[in-house]
């Protein structure tokens, strides 16, 4: 896996564990066993994968909060007389959080004699996922090579970027009540389930007692691929809230766990692109709401408010 980054790595590998964990599901020849091995490897995809891109997304965060303060130290360093590629170097005995592991790189490239434009574009593009960061050394690089005036400019950078920061915090705060609707969103969704599965239950009753007439089981009538799902469903309802796959309802709650399900990761996904901008953020989000949904499932299907 030479030349591979680690992102891949991590997706090849959990790809590699979801291909297993089917394999199994389909020799167990247990509906249940597979229904509940296939939402256990999409977990394994998925999770890694936001679980990377999420810890990438905090530490740009994080280098956006501490680079105003590399700049104004950057400043002071100019103002005391040292060329800008010198100016760098000694900014690289103060420690920024993950953005000094940037400027330590920037560093060493500097005292290999590597230009100084060409280090400062290498490190425009390794932090390009933030336009704040990508412009304003993109804006040092120009004012650099133009023979302009770098104080001067790194001076209105400063004031720029706190300005910028201030704002995103102020934003932050304001839209912190969309999140808390996203998570009422999600309640209120559940509470529908538990008032449609009341109104359902009798109609499935008089189904069973009345053929042809009411609302009956798809499963009854199922054709191809359709009673793979119907089979999933009902080993899901079996295994997990401990239903039984004969009944009518095991089909419904099946459906309607997985509609939550469903429901409750992309409302997360929103509410942190409402919040930070970015969906990647939301994934906290998503599982906490996931673990509520399948938390609340459990206790409506215990206490009969579902499934009943």
């Amino acid at each position: 896996m030479k030349g591979i980054n680690k992102e891949s790595k991590i997706l090849y590998t959990s790809v590699a564990i979801s291909i297993v964990l089917f394999a199994l599901g389909l020799i167990s020849k247990d509906p249940g066993v597979l229904g509940n091995l296939i939402i256990i490897s999409i977990f394994i995809i998925l999770v890694p994968q936001f679980l990377v891109r999420y810890k990438r997304f905090r530490e740009i965060r994080d280098m956006e909060d501490r680079f105003p303060s590399f700049l104004r130290d950057l400043t002071e360093s100019l103002v005391a007389g040292l060329p800008l590629h010198k100016a760098l170097i000694s900014t690289n005995k103060i420690h920024y959080g993950p953005l000094s592991k940037e400027i330590e790189k920037m560093s060493n490239q500097l005292s290999w004699n590597i230009p100084l434009d060409k280090v400062l574009e290498q490190f425009s593009e390794r932090i390009k996922s933030s336009k704040r960061m990508y412009l304003a050394v993109k804006i040092i690089r120009e004012s650099y090579l133009s023979g302009g005036d770098v104080k001067s400019t790194l001076n209105h950078l400063v004031e720029s970027q706190i300005t910028l920061s201030e704002s995103m915090k102020e934003k932050s705060s304001m839209l912190n009540q969309y999140v808390v609707l996203m998570y009422a969103i999600t309640i209120l969704f559940l509470i529908i389930i538990v008032f449609i599965n009341k109104l359902m239950v009798p109609m499935f009753e008089m189904s069973q007692q009345i053929a042809d007439t009411g609302l009956s089981n798809p499963c009854n009538s199922c054709q191809g691929i359709e009673c793979n799902v119907c089979t999933m469903f009902q080993g899901v309802a079996k295994t997990i809230f401990n239903i039984d796959d004969t009944s009518i309802t095991s089909y419904y709650v099946s459906l309607f766990f997985f509609l939550s399900m469903v429901q409750s990761f992309f409302a997360g996904l929103v509410a942190g692109q409402i919040s930070e901008g970015s969906m990647t953020a939301g994934f906290k989000h998503s599982l906490i709401l996931v673990g509520i949904v399948f938390g609340m499932f459990s206790i409506l299907v215990r206490i009969g408010l579902l499934g009943g």
